[in-house]
């Protein structure tokens, strides 16, 4: 009987101890996996704003983006980051309430909406950029590595100066357009056109029109005239100096201007590609009278040698009949077309617009697919989750029993408290030694490994709050051991007095 009483506490105290190694890994999944608090105080822990500036910092070399956008971007997040580890983190509290059957099945898109896919933190974005800086920056970068924008020095120039104008109002509308292409990407609208959102916002007719006040029409008009013209090469070998030239274009440049003006809609439907073609006419008239007086001041100074030395009334009324038969060739209006204008565009800024919505749709539908995804392993995790808190309880309610049916086997407590005492401090000693020895290796691999400033303390907090929960568990088993053991040693001597 004696034997069969010493195998099964023997026994029983094996599979306690067993169970106790068991119950150190499950209660590790418990508190750290299954445990919100624990995630989010590890994202709290991330400076994720360092991280992106040090990966951009990595990357500056491809010059894929200006140091403006670079810092701009960093300190959007810096700011955000509380907000959006806030968010976060609510996100994290309701995917954990519904893996553990206490809560609706969480909206990744929604997620997603309230952090960063919304118009303002784009505006909180913009805020901190200089727009005309960023667009200078960025079409000098595309120059210099040879890709053509399509857009005349003049032109490019005066898009600048126009941005740097409007630069508060225009922020406003490119947050404004980025609404509609995120509520496409998040599934809340079935379609998007791209040109229209533009034309709309961005590229507007008020847009268009200060940037066609702010061209400079000298080299533009210039060549416009010598090309339609031929203004700089007058007949019987007269020519106008580039001053004189630029007289006239002076004289034109309001009229082209409020033509220009308010042909701006068709410049910008040109701009996106919704016309193939633009073209506007100017009428020459309100440039003749100053005309007239550059090719006198060109006919006196070039005088045909015919002329020279006759009375100044001839020659006045030579030049009359030259200025009428010149007046006469040229024509009553200029055109100015696209190309006049510097502008190349169509098809780049069509393509481009093109590949963009496709991107989007892309994106779009692998945003649905993620949140799809996102959504069945939720679903498939929770019946995990579910099975793994009822195995943890079947686990506590089996490690009680074996304590309860080694205690009913002694039935003294000098006995019971000595063998689960041993069994305790066992798995106490073991496990926090094993903790130990694994803080130290991984400690040791963590600094021999090359990582990024920002991420260096991560494995570290990630070693330490994943061991924390069995460091303390076997810290407990090994002071109760201790304790259970003394009480063995301590409760015969008691007893005694407490029966008299």
């Amino acid at each position: 009987m004696k034997v069969l009483k010493g195998c099964s506490l023997v026994l029983m105290s094996f599979i306690l101890f067993v169970l106790l190694v068991i119950f150190g890994f499950a209660y590790t999944v418990n508190h750290v996996a299954l445990n919100p608090h624990y995630i989010v105080k590890v994202l709290n822990d991330i400076d994720f704003s360092q991280a992106i500036r040090e990966t951009i910092n990595e990357q500056s070399g491809n010059q894929q983006m200006s140091v403006e956008l670079q810092n701009a971007l960093v300190d959007t997040f810096d700011q955000m980051e509380p907000v959006i580890k806030a968010r976060v983190g609510i996100a994290l509290e309701d995917t954990y309430a519904y893996l553990k059957g206490k809560g609706n099945t969480p909206n990744l898109k929604g997620t997603l909406s309230d952090s960063v896919m919304n118009s303002q933190f784009v505006a909180d974005l913009l805020d901190k950029v200089d727009l005309s800086q960023l667009v200078s920056q960025e079409l000098k970068n595309q120059n210099g590595t040879g890709i053509e924008t399509g857009l005349s020095d003049a032109f490019q120039n005066a898009l600048v100066t126009t941005i740097d104008k409007l630069e508060p109002s225009l922020k406003k509308q490119v947050a404004a357009a980025s609404d509609p292409i995120f509520k496409y990407l998040l599934m809340q609208t079935s379609s998007i056109d791209l040109k229209s959102i533009l034309r709309q916002t961005v590229l507007s007719n008020s847009f268009m029109s200060e940037v066609i006040n702010n061209l400079d029409f000298t080299a533009v008009t210039n060549d416009t005239l010598n090309e339609q013209l031929g203004i700089a090469q007058l007949p019987k070998g007269i020519k106008l100096s580039n001053q004189q030239v630029d007289r006239v274009i002076t004289a034109l440049e309001p009229s082209i201007k409020a033509v220009l003006t308010n042909a701006s809609g068709d410049i910008a439907d040109y701009f996106l590609g919704v016309k193939s073609n633009f073209s506007a006419e100017v009428a020459f008239s309100p440039a003749l009278p100053t005309l007239k007086v550059v090719v006198h001041d060109a006919f006196m100074a070039q005088l045909p040698a015919n002329l020279q030395g006759l009375p100044q009334a001839d020659i006045d009324n030579a030049f009359d009949q030259y200025y009428s038969d010149y007046r006469q060739t040229l024509p009553t209006t200029i055109e100015f077309s696209s190309s006049d204008l510097g502008l190349d565009t169509t098809n780049g800024i069509s393509k481009t617009l093109t590949d963009a919505q496709r991107s989007l749709t892309d994106a779009r539908n692998s945003i649905d697919k993620t949140s799809q995804d996102f959504d069945n392993n939720l679903k498939q995790a929770r019946n995990y989750v579910g099975y793994f808190r009822i195995g943890f309880a079947c686990l506590i309610a089996l490690i009680v029993l074996l304590i309860a049916g080694i205690i009913l086997i002694y039935r003294n407590v000098k006995d019971s408290c000595r063998n689960l005492g041993i069994v305790f401090f066992v798995y106490g000693a073991i496990g926090f030694a094993c903790v130990l020895i694994l803080k130290y290796f991984v400690d040791q691999a963590i600094g021999k490994a090359p990582t990024q400033q920002a991420w260096s303390n991560i494995p570290g907090i990630l070693l330490r709050d994943i061991t924390s929960p069995v460091q303390m568990l076997s810290l407990i088993c090994l002071t109760g051991g201790i304790l259970l053991i003394a009480v063995s040693f301590v409760y015969p001597r008691i007893k005694p007095a407490e029966t008299e």
